[in-house]
């Protein structure tokens, strides 16, 4: 791609004069010389693109591999206990959109740093923003001391202990969309793979040890999870400390959270579309009446294997967002959009073949040793599709995101709560339908809204950026 070739190699870095700013440098890396971040000339071909998308694919699948088995061991906790860790869990979800908007746009910033000016604002802006979440931890930490008998209550966590690791874990789940955005917007994907898969191994034996053989229930499960999201953060720390150790100027919080606001309804609209449905399943479905739908035998294991997909084709996506904030930022041509699309495509068509063909065998392997669970053969072939669509609908997102072309983001935004609005209005037909029946029709509007998701990204992609 072109853009990388506009940066300065390392032969013709200027020699720095400053000697306290030299001992920075060498402990940054030779990457942060002279006025500007050195970036490593990328071979912007295909098979450079399908490697590092390949390699972050890996990642992502194994690191969740082991994020899934954590709750085969959490299922080994008194029931009491599960219900405790399972609540604490929920509550992250609330997390999850502030989590996925600050990568984006630290992400977008750290790409498009192409000049000092730019590479000061950026290392203010991390500054800034970790210290601004620190603070605002601080006071959940304040609030949770003063009102810990009535969280306690309503909550029901028991000795209520469990939220003081719950709230370490708040504290990362904010910290470290920071640090994987900058790594993302620096192409490291090397270290951004290791990042995940830190965090799936280490919460994984950590919940072993703090579950089976400690017995510490939920607990010993969230510090498990404190401790892992920790390794993974001082990993993330250091492959990014080029950048917030950088002096730094220029931030201004007005800008930065108009910036911030796009990335975070957008992302907040992405992951609607692909949670909603079994958070809703999950909430409507009548205790009473939980034997007759049987949710986690005849739609959740469908649900599952598309969810599996989007762990394979995302990384696509993520691969190519620098590449097009730099080609963008540049002004050059960049052909990362037709790659991600292609791969996307490509292993996505491959999987939904599959499925279409065999949806039976993905649930025999995954779920072998419970057969009540391949019930949900019939749905599979539905949620793929749904994520195929899914799939393309993001790199096309993302697309536009990482150009700032902000008019997806109502788009994304009205199809979200199309979706959940279709959920909700259809709440009592889905109840008095058969189960398997309203099943099918919540998957079938799913991919209804991701098709038109899709359509809308394409028909705006399309249309030729305004100047300006």
């Amino acid at each position: 791609m072109g853009v990388e070739a506009a940066v300065p190699a390392a032969s013709t870095r200027r020699p720095c004069v400053d000697p306290a700013r030299s001992c920075v440098e060498r402990f940054c890396s030779p990457a942060l010389v002279g006025d500007s971040i050195q970036r490593p000339v990328r071979d912007s071909t295909r098979g450079s693109f399908l490697r590092q998308s390949a390699w972050l694919s890996f990642a992502t699948v194994f690191g969740g591999a082991f994020m899934t088995a954590v709750h085969t061991v959490a299922g080994q906790m008194a029931t009491s206990q599960y219900e405790i860790f399972f609540a604490m869990l929920r509550l992250f979800l609330l997390l999850g959109i502030p989590s996925a908007g600050l990568q984006n746009a630290f992400a977008r910033q750290t790409a498009a740093a192409l000049d000092e000016v730019r590479l000061r604002e950026l290392s203010s802006t991390i500054r800034q923003v970790l210290g601004a979440i620190f603070v605002l931890w601080l006071g959940m930490v304040a609030v949770a001391a003063f009102s810990f008998d009535s969280i306690n209550m309503h909550l029901k966590l028991g000795d209520g202990q469990v939220l003081w690791p719950t709230l370490g874990v708040a504290l990362l789940w904010l910290v470290i969309p920071v640090l994987r955005g900058a790594l993302q917007g620096l192409e490291d994907f090397g270290t951004l793979g290791w990042v995940s898969i830190l965090d799936g191994l280490l919460r994984f034996a950590g919940m072993c040890l703090a579950v089976l053989g400690l017995h510490s229930g939920a607990v010993g499960a969230m510090t498990a999870a404190f401790l892992a999201m920790a390794a993974s953060m001082v990993l993330a720390a250091w492959g990014s400390r080029r950048l917030w150790l950088h002096p730094g100027s220029g931030f201004r919080w007005g800008p930065w959270l108009g910036r911030v606001l796009p990335f975070t309804v957008g992302a907040g609209a992405m992951l609607a579309l692909v949670n909603f449905d079994s958070v809703f399943l999950k909430a409507i479905i009548p205790a009473d009446r939980a034997q007759e739908f049987l949710l986690g035998e005849r739609y959740l294991p469908a649900a599952m294997i598309g969810f599996a997909m989007t762990q394979i084709t995302v990384p696509l996506a993520m691969v190519m967002f620098p590449k097009i904030v730099r080609s963008s930022e540049s002004g050059s041509q960049s052909n990362a959009l037709t790659m991600a699309m292609l791969g996307t495509l490509g292993v996505g068509s491959v999987c939904v073949g599959f499925f279409t063909l065999f949806p039976k065998l993905p649930l025999q392997i995954l779920f072998f040793r419970s057969p009540e669970r391949w019930a949900a053969a019939d749905l599979v072939p539905w949620c793929a599709w749904a994520m195929l669509a899914y799939a393309v609908a993001n790199v096309l997102v993302s697309n536009l995101l990482a150009q700032e072309r902000f008019g997806i983001v109502p788009w994304a935004l009205g199809v979200a709560l199309l979706f959940i609005g279709s959920l909700v209005a259809l709440r009592g037909h889905f109840l008095a339908s058969p189960p398997l029946v309203a099943f099918r029709e919540v998957a079938q509007i799913m991919a209804a809204c991701n098709v038109i998701l899709m359509l809308v990204a394409i028909q705006i992609t399309r249309q030729r950026p305004r100047a300006g």
